[in-house]
């Protein structure tokens, strides 16, 4: 890679990949970024493997001019991306609000389908810490009922981790609800 050169993804449907082991290396040593294809688990450092991106990861990284986005050698824009997404993901624009908050934060955010959920948060990275919080994404207003919120937190106790709800309040600022069970 030299002097102005970025990186580039190539979009796949609902992901994009990194061809360039060295540089979806970086990624994932410096944020955690993607996952090296074919990997289930994989250390920090230089792994000899494509990095698979999520669409979320994707958006976030090209937004910030880390990388760029082609599909078939034309480039992608954030909008067109955004665009995109959207068909694969129910509240894309929710969904990656949050994202990016919590990802400006500092926050590691990683996909959180096998705990139920939108996301998982790590302080430090999967494989350092043990994620802390697991997040559903809801539109604001939107009624839950009991009988959602107790599995939801039930299947997060089970897994050791604390259940999120979060949402947007009418600023679009992100707010961020918490439910603890109480032993008396």
């Amino acid at each position: 890679m030299s002097g102005s050169e970025i990186p580039i993804a190539s979009l796949d449907k609902d992901t994009a990949v990194i061809w360039d082991y060295s540089t979806g290396s970086m990624l994932y040593t410096n944020g955690f970024y993607g996952k090296p294809m074919g990997l289930r688990k994989a250390d920090p450092g230089m792994i000899r493997r494509p990095f698979v991106l999520s669409l979320f990861e994707t958006l976030y990284l090209l937004e910030n001019g880390i990388i760029g986005v082609q599909e078939k050698e034309t480039e992608i824009l954030p909008s067109d991306l955004q665009a995109h997404a959207s068909s694969y993901y129910e509240d894309f624009q929710s969904k990656y609000h949050i994202y990016k908050h919590l990802r400006d934060l500092g926050y590691i955010v990683r996909p959180g389908m096998k705990f139920g959920s939108d996301f998982v948060i790590y302080q430090k990275g999967p494989g350092i810490d043990h994620s802390q919080w697991v997040v559903h994404v809801e539109e604001d207003e939107t009624e839950l009922k009991a009988i959602e919120i107790v599995r939801a937190g039930r299947l997060a106790a089970s897994v050791k981790k604390r259940y999120l709800i979060a949402t947007q309040d009418q600023d679009k600022k992100p707010v961020f609800y918490s439910f603890d069970r109480v032993k008396i």
